[in-house]
């Protein structure tokens, strides 16, 4: 039995498969912010995490060669494997995590477009996921939500008891596996892993997060990341070329 007091082994897979079509250019996750891309931001902020001992970035045809060469600039602390991605974002996740060391107890996936996340989230989720089985990072909505029809409100949603999910999101290593194996069959298009266990009847945690931790999905979301990185108090630990 797994001693869920103890630190966790943790593999991130991180998606970067993505073809970025509502940013409006591919390799949305090569896009600079502070200076670097945005998967370094969160290569920096995982890769730190005491309980990470592997990293898997999820590449597609049209970003592989750029996260290639943005490796090799950098001297990560912890080995870093490529995987190829599939076509959906269910696919990828499976291909990730099907390609994790058997000696993880802890798999947390994670955006790579979700530049703001920071170390402390990772050792969270990856705590509560070993203690819990299944955990993400969310925060409560707080706005006004509307249900539309043709341009037209319907209705007021009551946003009580509504959180919006993040990255990361962690597992015990056979909880996803087996998840991911369950819902393969299934039309379903999952957009978070967090969907497969719910679809399962399975229970998942939530763990607090911020609101900086914004997925960059249009181009103006850049500039926000920017700001955000450079006023932040604790800037993410650079790795040294």
């Amino acid at each position: 039995m797994t001693d869920s007091t103890s630190p966790a082994f943790a593999s991130v897979v991180i998606v970067a498969a993505g073809r970025g079509e509502r940013f409006g250019r591919p390799a949305k996750v090569m896009a600079e912010a502070g200076g670097r891309p945005l998967l370094f931001w969160s290569l920096s902020a995982a890769s730190n995490a005491r309980c990470v001992r592997e990293i898997l970035i999820v590449t597609g045809e049209h970003t592989e060669e750029a996260i290639r060469h943005l490796l090799a600039t950098l001297a990560l602390p912890v080995p870093v494997t490529l995987v190829t991605g599939g076509a959906r974002r269910q696919d990828s996740v499976a291909a990730g995590v099907a390609a994790v060391s058997p000696l993880s107890d802890v798999v947390l996936i994670h955006d790579g477009a979700r530049p703001l996340a920071t170390t402390g989230m990772f050792e969270s989720c990856a705590q509560e996921a070993r203690q819990s089985r299944a955990a993400i990072i969310a925060i409560p909505v707080s706005d006004t939500l509307k249900r539309v029809h043709k341009f037209m409100i319907d209705e007021t949603v009551s946003r009580e008891a509504l959180w919006s999910a993040q990255t990361p999101q962690g597992f015990r290593r056979n909880v996803i596996q087996d998840a991911i194996e369950r819902t393969r069959i299934m039309d379903n298009e999952f957009t978070d892993e967090a969907s497969l266990l719910e679809v399962l009847g399975e229970s998942v945690q939530v763990v607090p997060g911020d609101r900086t931790n914004i997925k960059v999905t249009h181009p103006e979301d850049l500039e926000l990341v920017e700001a955000l990185l450079r006023y932040r108090f604790v800037r993410p630990q650079e790795i040294r070329q």
